[in-house]
């Protein structure tokens, strides 16, 4: 088929999804927010210290660094595609901080070596991915081992826990930390402004259309001009730095680094940016669909703590709660495929 006739079908597809944008309706996240609203509603109500404002305020800071790794991994599913390695480049950027810290460097330096760090892993599962010609959750089932052992190896198997003064008085140990009060976290301050740069740049820029357009049709973005290699390389960049940035705030957050460390986040955050709407096929993303995601993927964690449960029924219930995502976006797909 001529190129001209792909370019133009996908521009008319987009176009056509921005005309129906125009028209009044609630924001698509607002279901999850209900649904948010409800499962913390029906905690409060089993158990009425759940809704303590501290406890809250408590609960959305210990998942911020997930909601933001939740936020970012949108633009992945949004393309299609998946990453399996970010805990590890999360566990490696930190370790890698904290060694830094450690060794003498000074602690804003040691944070832009974590992040650095996450950026270039990211870009390598990028490159990788396109130049091999293979699935990204192939190629990171294979990296997320090796940083993992460059992990264990840098740290010797152990924690990396920086405990000299002049680094845990340091204003980045004691903001995030919890040392310094403020009537909100400090974290979750950061995150929330996080999630509107990347709203920003999913939905208001010629970056983030162009990522839809991947997820929408590969080959007509190709043949519109749009450099989907260049792209995918860019988001699995950002994927990485963002995982740096979540390794640097855990550090500073908890004070340490163990070397489990970033290695049980896949299910939360898939979970959480699947349960805030984003398809697995692509072509959509919701960021602050995502950031709610979170929200109920920590409640759920933290609420059948609360109620008296054994915490080991939070990872059923979370597992049937994408079931559930899943078959809904896949009952409004047909729908709109008969509608259409």
């Amino acid at each position: 088929m001529d190129s001209r006739y792909l370019a133009r079908g996908l521009w008319v597809t987009l176009s056509g999804k921005i005309q129906k944008s125009k028209k009044f309706r609630l924001p698509e996240e607002t279901s999850v927010l209900v649904a948010l609203i409800v499962l913390i509603g029906i905690v409060g109500a089993l158990r009425p210290t759940f809704l303590k404002p501290t406890n809250l305020l408590n609960l959305a800071a210990s998942y911020a660094i997930a909601a933001l790794l939740a936020g970012c991994i949108v633009y992945l599913l949004s393309m299609g595609e998946i990453d399996l390695s970010f805990g590890w480049i999360l566990n490696l950027s930190a370790v890698l901080a904290g060694i830094s810290m450690i060794a003498g460097v000074p602690v804003w330096l040691g944070v832009l070596i974590g992040v650095t760090a996450g950026t270039v892993m990211g870009a390598l599962n990028g490159v990788l991915t396109v130049f091999m010609r293979l699935p990204l959750i192939i190629i990171t089932l294979g990296t997320a081992s090796v940083f993992q052992g460059i992990s264990l190896i840098s740290n010797n198997s152990g924690s990396v826990v920086p405990t000299d003064e002049k680094i845990t008085q340091h204003i980045f140990f004691r903001a995030l930390g919890g040392s310094i009060d403020t009537p909100i976290p400090i974290i979750l301050i950061f995150v929330v402004l996080c999630f509107f740069g990347l709203h920003l740049l999913l939905h208001k820029t010629r970056f983030g259309y162009r990522i839809l357009a991947i997820g929408s049709n590969p080959e007509a973005a190709r043949l519109a001009g749009i450099p989907t290699k260049k792209i995918k390389i860019q988001v699995c960049a950002l994927m990485g730095a963002v995982s740096g940035v979540g390794g640097v705030l855990f550090l500073g957050f908890r004070g340490a680094v163990d070397p489990t460390t970033g290695g049980q986040m896949l299910l939360p955050v898939v979970a959480a940016a699947i349960i805030g709407g984003t398809p697995l096929s692509g072509g959509a993303g919701t960021v602050w669909g995502s950031l709610l995601g979170a929200m109920i993927v920590g409640v759920i964690g933290v609420g059948v703590v609360f109620i008296g449960i054994d915490a080991v029924w939070g990872t059923l219930v979370t597992g049937l709660v994408i079931l559930f995502a899943i078959g809904v976006d896949q009952v409004v797909r047909v729908r709109k495929k008969r509608a259409s």
